[in-house]
């Protein structure tokens, strides 16, 4: 198993007894047939016939049969052609149907000896077994013969008590590897008799698993059809993962007809859209009330709007990539000084998605002059040095632009790893004579007023009005240089190093700010500091050299000699070879709540009933409110390496690890059982009807659900421990019952979500 993935499995550890008494409360099942004595829903049993620990049923007490080690998948008829239905050939990597019959049975023993089990096929018989776990088990039988229309008897020979203890056979399930189905499936029979009498068609009831005389369960094996596309469509899921905020069945299918390269040109013709500027500002023209100060105005219109375009935005990459740009230039609603600049914060997020594609240069323009970064990181308005009084300009933008934004800590080879001077020492990036030189350039900078109004007591004091009356859209607009607040000082950038600039005194703003950008901008340090983050946001924590030099080397030069194209360093880390190869052990990631709760939301169709999405606090009690990070680093460190670990032991990073506890799991567990029973969101606001998961619930082939949400969540990473348990669990419900097809959805949504592969992206 890989290491990443361990390590979700040990943080998902704790949710065992929580997953048992959740389920327990999405409503217990009566069995199959209207038994008496069915199990309320609950964790897989273990089998008492000495199970292995990879979830692999134990062995019965005979040599006719065995039980099975892994889970079996299956296939449905007549489904939706948007829905991405599964089948267990492709699930195993087979073309053809397994020659085998998976029966999973207990029952009741009487005086040492078990149920004995003999499974006939069109007439012949093909093999007898002792039945003696008092659990659910699997047992097969070789089965060349078996195909649909195929007439099957399971025949329960040997009723009989012992000291008043009844034996009895109870069939759960059969599965030939493509269909699961349960006793229940329409058109079978119990023929009650012994040995012919079993079979004469005189003594019958309706179909059920609960053998409790000498009897035979008659039935006629299903028809199926093998998805030759299996294959393709994990891939295409993992992909998605990628580049998208989670799969839909639409994009699955069209990933696999188009493939990953014109999937990604197509992404990248879409235009940009104002988004979230245009939103705040629809709720601006409803009047004072829905503006600053106003009764009905909040900031956290620009997160709801995150949600909505996360969930339903047909340029998924672009919303993908601005959200790994967000974690780089970070600008967190957390900060109250932003709470009346709800519009001023949406066009910083504009600015995010409208340079997704486009060129870093750019991007680190606008990111310095953006109103709501100036805000943030105190450099609007920041006033030049005064010897005379000895203050000097504010050197926090100064400071974030080196070390977050561009170049980092310390110079950096193409692949992203440490250069070292002659004692082996990792070499810094800039000194503080640099920081205090970068923030003389970020002096003078503050609201883009009319140019009549660029004064200093404007500059100091005035914010823009955003009343309906006086409203010009000033915090919209990129901040302006004003006259005689700017340092004219000469100032000095990286002294000795062979990218060392000088900008003259006596400079302009706008000339200072060109000169200081470019400065940073072909630093050879940014290609590979900034493609590594992009790398760890989009496909994996800990990176290798070699995957970040061939990405850097794009930003260095996308092939046509342009330096920081974001469009082709997006596609270069999308179709690398790593990205796309079979994973290794230790790629991949954990994925933070956002990305988990987004995937939800695209892959299960959910929609919000106030169609404002109302999630703006959602994810806060696990480290991830979305716009809300705690603090300039982001939610997380991109250097994080979580101690005391196998990670610590190689020097791998983890960062996702940085926001996981005891506590956040649990609350995980939390917000899954009410992901699949009420919602997510104020009042439950955004959720999901799961129509198509009901109906596929009550399907005659039981194992389509576990198969499609095998595919939908978790890109064909579900175990065979898992999926049996999911197999079990719907069982138990009885179909005929009120509400069964929705309590088997909401079962097997539970422990898909609850899983550590759906926290885990390979």
């Amino acid at each position: 198993m890989q290491p990443l993935h361990t390590a979700s499995r040990l943080v998902i550890s704790l949710i065992v007894a929580a997953t048992t008494a959740s389920l327990t409360a999405c409503g217990g099942g009566g069995s199959a047939g209207g038994a008496t004595s069915a199990p309320t829903i609950a964790a897989a049993p273990t089998p008492t016939t000495g199970s292995a620990d990879n979830g692999a049923a134990g062995t019965p007490n005979t040599t006719a049969a065995t039980p099975i080690d892994t889970g079996v998948s299956s296939a449905a008829a007549d489904v939706s052609a948007t829905e991405v239905i599964p089948t267990a050939q492709a699930f195993a990597g087979t073309d053809a149907p397994s020659p085998v019959l998976t029966v999973r049975a207990r029952a009741d023993v009487a005086g040492g000896v078990g149920a004995m089990m003999t499974l006939r096929i069109d007439g012949q018989v093909v093999g007898t077994v002792e039945v003696k776990s008092t659990t659910p088990d699997d047992y097969k039988f070789t089965t060349p013969t078996l195909k649909a229309g195929s007439k099957l008897d399971l025949v329960f020979t040997n009723d009989g008590a012992v000291d008043g203890v009844d034996r009895n056979l109870h069939i759960i399930a059969l599965s030939d590897g493509v269909w699961t189905i349960l006793p229940t499936i329409s058109g079978s029979v119990v023929d009650r008799g012994p040995r012919s009498l079993a079979f004469d068609g005189v003594d019958t009831i309706p179909g059920q698993g609960d053998l409790f005389v000498d009897s035979a369960l008659r039935l006629t094996w299903p028809g199926s059809a093998v998805d030759t596309q299996w294959g393709a469509k994990v891939d295409a899921v993992r992909f998605l993962e990628q580049a998208s905020f989670g799969p839909t069945a639409d994009d699955v299918n069209k990933v696999v007809k188009d493939g990953y390269s014109s999937w990604i040109t197509a992404q990248l013709t879409l235009p940009y859209t104002r988004d979230f500027f245009d939103h705040v500002q629809a709720k601006y023209a409803l009047g004072d009330a829905y503006r600053p100060k106003g009764a009905n105005y909040t900031p956290f219109w620009v997160s709801q709007k995150f949600w909505e375009r996360a969930a339903r935005a047909p340029d998924q990459l672009r919303q993908r990539v601005a959200f790994a740009l967000h974690q780089i230039f970070m600008v967190s609603q957390a900060d109250l000084n932003l709470y009346a600049h709800g519009r001023a914060y949406a066009q910083y997020v504009d600015l995010l998605h409208k340079h997704a594609f486009g060129n870093y240069r750019n991007l680190l323009e606008d990111m310095a002059l953006t109103p709501s970064m100036g805000i943030y990181l105190s450099h609007m308005r920041n006033r030049k040095e005064d010897p005379a009084t000895g203050r000097m300009p504010d050197e926090n933008f100064a400071r974030e632009i080196m070390q977050l934004f561009s170049i980092g800590l310390y110079e950096l080879n193409n692949d992203g790893s440490l250069k070292r001077d002659a004692n082996g020492n990792p070499i810094e990036t800039y000194t503080t004579a640099d920081v205090m030189a970068m923030a003389k350039v970020f002096t003078g900078w503050s609201w883009a007023y009319p140019d009549a109004q660029l004064n200093e007591s404007t500059f100091r004091y005035s914010t823009p009005s955003v009343t309906a009356a006086n409203d010009y859209q000033i915090d919209f607009l990129p901040m302006k240089a004003y006259p005689g607040q700017h340092s004219t000082a000469e100032k000095r950038l990286f002294t000795g190093k062979s990218w060392a600039v000088t900008l003259p005194g006596g400079s302009t703003a706008q000339s200072d700010l060109k000169a200081a950008l470019d400065a940073l901008f072909n630093h050879p340090n940014v290609g590979p500091f900034v493609t590594r983050q992009l790398i760890q946001h989009l496909v994996t924590s800990n990176p290798s050299p070699a995957y970040i030099n061939r990405v850097a080397t794009v930003f260095n030069n996308n092939g046509q000699g342009v330096r920081g194209d974001l469009g082709a360093v997006v596609k270069a880390i999308l179709l690398d070879t790593e990205a796309r190869s079979t994973p290794t052990a230790d790629f991949g990631k954990l994925r933070e709540p956002v990305l988990r709760l987004a995937h939800w939301m695209r892959a299960m169709g959910a929609q919000s009933v106030s169609g404002q999405y109302l999630m703006q606090d959602t994810l806060e009690s696990q480290g991830q409110r979305a716009l809300f990070a705690p603090s300039v680093f982001g939610y997380v460190r991109p250097g994080y390496i979580p101690p005391n670990t196998a990670f610590s032991t190689r020097g791998a990073t983890a960062p996702e690890f940085q926001i996981v506890n005891e506590s956040t799991v649990a609350i995980w567990l939390n917000a899954v059982e009410n992901l699949v029973t009420t919602g997510v969101g104020t009042n439950s606001d955004v959720s999901s009807t799961y129509a198509n998961q009901i109906g596929m619930a009550s399907y005659t082939n039981l194992a389509t659900l576990p198969d499609h949400l095998n595919l939908m969540l978790l890109g064909g990473r579900m175990t065979p421990a898992l999926r049996q348990q999911i197999l079990d669990i719907m069982s138990q419900i009885n179909i005929t019952g009120t509400d069964a097809a929705k309590r088997r959805a909401q079962a097997a949504l539970f422990l898909t979500l609850a899983s550590p592969e759906f926290v885990f992206q390979p």
